[in-house]
Formats: structure tokens, C-alpha cells, sequence
């Protein structure tokens, strides 16, 4: 936990090792325990403002959502936040500053790496996303061939009646 202001104004830095669970906001996220490296400079450069600029980096297990495999996935995030301490405070700045609201003077370094790791995961993790290649095991996934179940309810189509009815239509004209 850090006093973000104070940090900022005294242009503190420091660098931690930040242990992440599967719980929480992070299920789903993240499949099993994993440690990333915060970097975090504190400073008052732009029009008296507190920053806080950091980085996150390391390797994180997740699920990939189309094998349910676990791979991993490097992560390396940079980011700058500005501080406020109201939401007021947050819609004065403009879209290009990235607000973060500090309610209570104080600031978990866990909650600041989870944020930023959320707002930087893809939509759907998948071997294909990190990796760049299929899944190892992909054949086993898809539908394959069709059940010959299922190709012989498609030959009885229950609209094969109609185009009997219609060539009847036909004849009679």
C-alpha cells in the first residue's frame, strides 16, 4: 500500500513483486497463481498534476477459451494514471489522461496490477491470441463429421412435404 499523493510529490519509485490469485475479479482471468513485477515512479510533471507512471511485466497462467488449457501469457503494460479524488476531478481532465480516483488517501499496489491487467487482457485468451498458433490438440474440439443420425434427419427434411405439394401444383396446371 502506498499514499499515492505523497508519492507522487516526492517523486518516490519502487519496484515490487505482485502475487496474483484466480479469485475475485481475477477468476476467469487468470487460471492459476502468478507473479508479476510492478515498476512505479511517482511524479508532478504536467500542470501540477499527481502522476503515477508504472509498468507491469511477467508471466501470467490463464485458460485458453477454446481448449480450456492453461498457457502462458507474457503481459508487459505500460501505463501513466493521473490522480484525482473525485469523480468531478476525473471528468475535468481530457479523454487523452487516464484518471485514477483516490478516495481515501491510501492505494494497494495489488488492486493498481489488477486493473491494469484487466483492462489489458484480449476479449477471449485462446493459443491462437498469444501464441500465434491452433490449439495443440484442436481435432479433438471441433464437431467433425456429422452424425449419420443427423445427415439422415437432413435427407427427410420436414419440408420435402411442400415440394411434393408444389410439383402436384404443377401437373394440375
Amino acid at each position: 500500500m502506498i499514499e499515492p499523493f505523497r508519492f507522487a510529490r516526492n517523486g518516490e519509485q519502487l519496484e515490487r513483486v505482485v502475487s496474483l490469485l484466480p479469485e475475485g475479479r481475477l477468476e476467469g482471468v487468470i487460471a492459476e497463481k502468478s507473479d508479476l513485477t510492478l515498476q512505479l515512479q511517482g511524479s508532478k510533471p504536467e500542470h501540477n498534476r499527481f502522476v503515477l507512471d508504472g509498468q507491469v511485466r511477467g508471466t501470467i497462467i490463464a485458460q485458453c477459451q477454446v481448449c480450456l488449457e492453461n498457457l502462458q501469457m507474457p503481459v508487459d503494460i505500460q501505463f501513466r494514471l493521473y490522480l484525482v479524488k473525485s469523480d468531478e476531478q476525473a471528468e475535468k481532465l481530457g479523454q487523452e489522461f487516464e484518471p485514477l480516483i483516490i478516495e481515501d488517501d491510501s492505494l494497494l499496489l495489488s488492486e493498481l496490477v489488477k486493473n491494469e491487467l484487466i483492462l489489458s487482457m484480449p476479449v477471449a485468451i485462446s493459443h491462437i491470441e498469444v501464441d500465434g498458433i491452433d490449439c495443440v490438440n484442436k481435432d479433438l474440439y471441433s464437431s467433425g463429421n456429422l452424425d449419420k443420425e443427423f445427415q439422415e434427419d437432413k435427407k427427410s427434411s420436414p419440408f420435402a412435404i411442400l415440394k411434393s405439394i408444389n410439383s402436384i401444383g404443377k401437373k394440375d396446371s
